[in-house]
């Protein structure tokens, strides 16, 4: 079975040097549903593509489909 891993975000945010209250603000991300990031559940395109342009990237430099 196969789930989504946000493990590339968060090296991102570290290779930045930005917070997550940082994230939350620039990509209008509720904390609830930066915790559902941070836990690998299941979020909305919408929020990706916010994250996505808030960081300036793709997709892929976010996330990636993971093996259980």
């Amino acid at each position: 079975m196969s789930r989504i891993s946000y493990k590339k975000l968060f090296k991102k945010m570290i290779d930045l040097d930005m917070s997550n209250n940082e994230l939350m603000e620039k990509a209008s991300v509720s904390r609830s549903t930066f915790y559902k990031m941070k836990n690998g559940e299941n979020i909305t395109t919408d929020i990706i593509v916010r994250v996505c342009d808030s960081l300036n990237c793709d997709i892929s430099e976010i996330m990636e489909l993971v093996n259980d």
